[in-house]
């Protein structure tokens, strides 16, 4: 592979102009406008050369990055309207270099204060290649735009208080509409967090009807928990801590918005790592049951073939190992029955608070659980993920859920936060399927009340259609 190849998808051929006259460009992608310039031939078996070169970009000269093949041809590298990418020289110069040193790029303060006063598309679509192609460093990431994300936070944040104040759209991210936009530019750090960040503040702003918030709360929490803290600034992570903050507010949302603040905050080991065991020490011995109090994640490490032994060993009189999994207001019980099965009995205590939006109020709540196989045993399937109705009762909310345990090691893991119903229609088909399945408490009836009602083309409808088909007589 060459070391000077697009940063962007598109690209167009420098056309030289007559005597006297500007060059023009080409056609983009010389006509295969869905073909992708970073992974073309032309750029891996020829040495060419990072330059730039100046063009005209919305009827005034501009200078654009661009490359320079050996016979001397060049080609303009385009952003997502098709437009000459935008470059200084030193701008030019510093992909030129990044590029010389791709797999051990610098990001020292310099570095990346010449990065940051390149266009927003160059910055972008850098790191996005960066990304995909290497261990990029983290602080090469601190070079976008991050007062913008702190500015929507802070607003969010405010709109969620009852009695707070938000402020105004020129507080912070001062400027034109176009100044205070995430749309897609910080995904090359972050995903799951411009975007529904940008939701949730729009929405809350303009009182937006129907249902919205649930799903765009989820989002942004199940962003913030698989973050990389550290390609954020301190000051956008203390932004958006304070946010997880106040979204805690909610019950249903407390365990996951304070693993998100906590996350951010750097405090503590990673949510991934190092689940409980229910084969390790318990903190409470007892012959059947051990109580693991998790510090940050709810996740617990199980072994169905240990637990099996043991049922018929010492736990002989038993049919059951059980793991008790508690973090302010949820708790949560895991075992493995003898018949191979898993049983998660989850309940969330209502503390009486009352936010001013919460998760619950758009439809039947739904919480995710994950069941992943461990790497290195005996048969490593692919992670499934059930969702555990939940029924509102006087103390909060409480669901039961059952499904078959995995060969050898596998983990359960409770961090995401919970969906209404109407919100997983985006889930696979054969996932609600399976969902319907370990819900065994809710019969066809309940489900029928649950699911006729949502909307025509939601999945739910085929997944209970399939439910029914199976059942017995």
């Amino acid at each position: 592979m060459t070391v000077h190849r697009p940063l962007s998808s598109w690209i167009a051929r420098l056309v030289p102009g007559a005597p006297n006259e500007p060059a023009s460009l080409g056609r983009i992608n010389d006509g295969d406008e869905r073909a992708d310039a970073r992974e073309m031939n032309r750029f891996r078996t020829a040495a060419w050369a990072r330059t730039s070169v100046t063009v005209s970009r919305n009827d005034a000269p501009a200078r654009a990055l661009a490359l320079q093949a050996p016979d001397g041809s060049r080609v303009v590298e385009l952003d997502d309207l098709g437009r000459p990418l935008p470059v200084t020289k030193d701008g030019a110069d510093l992909v030129a270099e990044l590029e010389t040193s791709w797999t051990t790029v610098p990001a020292d303060p310099r570095t990346v204060a010449r990065l940051r006063a390149q266009s927003l598309e160059l910055r972008y679509l850098l790191l996005h290649r960066l990304d995909r192609e290497t261990a990029a460093p983290a602080a090469l990431f601190h070079c976008l735009p991050w007062r913008r994300v702190e500015a929507a936070a802070d607003s969010v944040a405010a709109l969620l208080d009852p009695i707070g104040t938000p402020p105004s759209p020129a507080n912070g991210a001062a400027g034109t509409p176009e100044a205070r936009e995430l749309r897609h530019w910080f995904t090359p750090a972050a995903t799951s967090l411009a975007g529904p960040l940008s939701v949730l503040e729009a929405g809350l702003r303009g009182a937006r009807d129907g249902r919205w918030f649930g799903r765009e709360a989820a989002a942004l929490l199940t962003g913030l928990i698989a973050a990389n803290p550290a390609r954020l600034p301190t000051s956008t992570r203390s932004a958006l801590s304070a946010l997880a903050e106040r979204l805690s507010v909610d019950p249903a949302l407390r365990h996951s918005a304070r693993l998100a603040a906590t996350h951010l905050a750097g405090a503590g080991p990673s949510p991934t790592t190092g689940p409980a065991s229910a084969t390790s020490p318990a903190t409470t011995p007892s012959p059947r049951r051990s109580t693991a109090f998790v510090d940050l994640s709810l996740t617990v490490r199980l072994d169905s073939e240990f637990v099996l032994l043991a049922s018929s060993g010492e736990l002989e009189d038993e049919d059951e190992s059980v793991v008790t999994l508690r973090k302010d207001p949820l708790t949560a019980e895991v075992a493995v029955a003898r018949d191979g099965m898993v049983e998660i009995t989850l309940a969330i205590e209502d503390d009486g608070t009352a936010p001013a939006r919460t998760v619950t109020q758009d439809g039947p709540l739904c919480y995710p659980v994950r069941v992943s196989p461990v790497r290195g045993t005996a048969a490593v399937g692919a992670p499934a993920r059930y969702w555990m109705v939940l029924d509102r009762t006087r103390s909060g909310w409480n669901g039961f859920l059952t499904a078959p345990a995995p060969e050898g090691q596998f983990d359960i893991g409770l961090d995401a936060p919970p969906l209404a119903l109407p919100f997983l229609d985006r889930i696979p088909l054969a996932e609600l399927r399976a969902s319907l399945d370990a819900n065994e408490w809710i019969g066809s009836t309940r489900w029928h009340e649950m699911i006729d009602g949502l909307h025509q083309h939601h999945p739910a409808h085929a997944a209970l259609a399939a439910y029914d088909a199976e059942l017995p007589g």
